[in-house]
């Protein structure tokens, strides 16, 4: 039991750390002259009071937040108040504070591996938000039968082994979310692990493999069957094959200029996956010993991404994302942000208690 209390308050003793230092209020506000006098609604306040889930509406939050501190009346602290100090705050400091538990659980905790890798699920997804014209403007908009309204693009890079959020990113909806997800292993360093990224087969591009394997990332992929060569697969015996792609189309030549590389041709394992109802899936990765890795384990090691769709699901419909605070582009990546550390921090405390459950 010590063990497993030591581990979540490590993390949380980090947390309060950072929240408490004056290098993290400097990075956090908007001007120099932010927080540097005693207002009602201080730095350390606000930080908190952002990260507590709203669910009812913003004043009865706020006078519930506020008599919990006591020293100030519980009606002293109002919503024009409030939002006129977020206004001082950068979202970028939710994401400071995910960075820490990230530091802190892949230094200090124990957590699960697959063949030493950490499995990432990469998956992208669409959130909407209230409609003002700023979020119009910034993120882009759908238009349905009913209604015009906002929509963001969000990626996530989850840890599917251990439940934790890696790097997350909110878009215009136009943006790709192949071009996400070269953010997402721009941030890899945060963790300093030997990384394995799963993808569904709506990423599948040879430019993208080409880019993964410059940037030595290991990958899964699952690919459609018009994908070069998958057909030719799909007809033989072959459970594994490695493939030296030579060239690849125009348009991925164009995308890896964009990103400054010229294509050369590179080695890809192609490994067939048998569902079930017997239907035969093919994966791409970049795993090519086939001793060490071989084929009977990709079923199992595929269907670990399932996860990143319930992770989804728990952040729609528990966290509830898209009951944003307000109608700023602002308010909007300060709630995005503040969730994504939220999650993290259920998911710490939840390993301690189903320890202690079990």
């Amino acid at each position: 039991m010590k063990r497993i209390k030591k581990e979540s308050d490590l993390v949380v003793k980090e947390i309060r750390k950072k929240i408490d230092s004056s290098a993290f209020v400097k990075n956090c506000r908007a001007s120099e002259k932010d927080f540097t006098r005693d207002r009602k609604l201080p730095f350390k306040s606000l930080i908190l009071f952002m990260l507590n889930i709203i669910k009812q509406t913003l004043q009865k939050e706020l006078t519930h937040f506020i008599s919990l501190f006591g020293g100030e009346k519980a009606d002293s602290i109002t919503k024009s108040a409030y939002c006129q100090s977020r206004m001082k705050l950068k979202h970028t400091g939710f994401i400071e504070l995910n960075d820490v538990i990230l530091k802190k659980f892949y230094t200090s905790c124990s957590f699960k591996k697959w063949n030493n890798f950490i499995v990432l699920g990469i998956d992208g997804s669409t959130l909407s938000l209230p409609y003002s014209k700023e979020l119009i403007d910034e993120f882009g908009i759908k238009v349905t039968k009913n209604e015009i309204m906002p929509r963001a693009l969000i990626s996530s890079c989850y840890d599917l082994l251990n439940d934790i959020i890696i790097d997350s990113q909110i878009d215009k909806i136009s943006a790709g979310e192949r071009l996400l997800v070269l953010k997402h292993i721009e941030n890899l360093h945060k963790i300093k692990r030997k990384t394995l990224m799963i993808f569904d087969r709506g990423y599948a591009a040879l430019w993208f493999m080409f880019y993964l394997l410059m940037k030595k990332v290991d990958f899964v992929m699952r690919l459609k069957n018009d994908f070069p060569e998958v057909d030719s697969f799909l007809k033989s015996e072959d459970t594994s094959r490695i493939v030296n792609y030579e060239e690849c189309s125009i348009k991925s030549l164009s995308q890896l200029k964009k990103l400054g590389l010229v294509f050369h041709s590179i080695k890809i394992r192609l490994v067939k996956v048998i569902l079930d109802n017997g239907t035969i899936e093919i994966l791409a990765t970049s795993l090519l010993d086939e001793k060490k890795y071989p084929s009977i384990i990709f079923k199992d090691l595929y269907f670990l991404r399932w996860s990143i769709e319930t992770n989804f699901d728990r952040l729609k419909n528990k966290i509830q994302i898209e009951n944003f605070t307000g109608l700023s582009t602002l308010s909007v990546l300060q709630d995005y942000y503040a969730n994504m550390f939220i999650l993290n921090l259920q998911s710490i405390i939840a390993r301690d208690v189903q320890l202690e459950i079990d």
